[in-house]
């Protein structure tokens, strides 16, 4: 059956295929670049499904890389119209839009509006100066620019994508504005172009790691890891990673030895002491288990997990005043 849709195909019979196989060979011809082919598959899919909101961003997508600005506009909008706040949509409908003419304001408002959402406020200042140097009277633009500047944070290099996306770090933060939307698969291809475009830059291999971890893919989480280690070894938040991958697939030395140095910041990571110390139960390594749940809940005092693994320790342990002592204070913690 497989050989006889794949003859109908090449005869361009499209009809005999679903809009989620459709979808998904789309998907693979954008994963090759393939952009001509993946448009052609998404406009197949979209007649079986017109309010397919996956296909029609992407086919938004796939024109934008083609350059059918146009085309794209109007993709991104039904995307916009069909399923708000789209984010990721209004993010491009704001790097294509004309400088001028109309609808121009609804656009720079909206775009305005989406990075301050996403914590991007020296972007999205700038979309809102252009609306207000045009209309002066636009009262939400004004009200939003002031809270803005109330709020502006120091995160000044998600600015770096909006100058200019086809570079590493632009890939990079385009990465970051996709995974907000929950949208793992295309940021995964985002941050994937950006190591093809600098593969010394540190960042990109640590988000690939921390997907494919959280999709159960330990081993290829540890290997891409280990590469960002490579790049920055003092970085605790890879080695934190990384010792998480190597627990899941059973490596609790190689665990013990990530985690040590990651849980020296257990201020910016509470989470890494944690891990340490079920790894050196698992080890059997009594001494080391005692001080790293210890340094868990100095971290991290109204965590139940680090509350959690002290007992365990203590109890493991025998250190019967020592436990009680931790009960008393988890019960003063939770206000008992």
């Amino acid at each position: 059956m497989r050989y006889v849709c794949a003859c109908w195909l090449a005869l361009g019979c499209w009809a005999a295929e679903s809009a989620a196989d459709l979808l998904r060979q789309a998907e693979a011809h954008l994963d090759k670049e393939q952009f001509a082919e993946a448009e052609a598959a998404l406009r197949q899919a979209l007649k079986a499904e017109p309010a397919n909101v996956q296909a029609l961003y992407r086919l938004g997508y796939a024109g934008f890389r083609q350059r059918k600005l146009a085309e794209a506009r109007a993709d991104f909008t039904a995307v916009v119209k069909t399923a708000p706040p789209a984010y990721n949509s209004r993010y491009f409908l704001g790097r294509i839009a004309p400088a001028s003419g109309q609808g121009r304001d609804e656009i720079d408002f909206w775009l305005g509006a989406t990075r301050v959402a996403l914590k991007r406020p020296i972007a999205s200042l700038r979309d809102l100066e252009r609306l207000l140097a045009r209309s002066p009277a636009h009262l939400d633009a004004l009200q939003l620019a002031t809270e803005t500047y109330a709020g502006l944070s120091s995160s000044l290099w998600n600015d770096v994508a909006e100058r200019q996306l086809e570079t590493a770090p632009g890939w990079e933060i385009h990465g970051h504005v996709l995974e907000s939307e929950g949208n793992a698969t295309d940021a995964l291809d985002a941050y994937r172009r950006s190591i093809a475009l600098d593969g010394k830059r540190p960042g990109p291999r640590l988000a690939i790691g921390k997907i494919l971890l959280a999709r159960g893919k330990a081993e290829e989480a540890f290997t891409i890891l280990r590469d960002e280690l490579g790049l920055a070894p003092k970085d605790p938040e890879p080695l934190f990673h990384a010792g998480l991958a190597a627990i899941e697939l059973g490596r609790h030395s190689e665990a013990a030895a990530l985690l040590e140095p990651a849980a020296r910041w257990a201020g910016r990571l509470p989470e890494a002491p944690l891990a340490l110390a079920q790894v050196y139960l698992a080890l059997k390594e009594p001494a080391k288990a005692m001080r790293a749940a210890r340094q868990a809940v100095a971290a991290a005092p109204s965590s139940a997990a680090a509350h959690e693994i002290l007992v365990a320790v203590l109890t493991q342990a025998g250190d019967t005043a020592d436990l009680e002592s931790e009960k008393l204070r988890w019960a003063k913690q939770r206000g008992r």
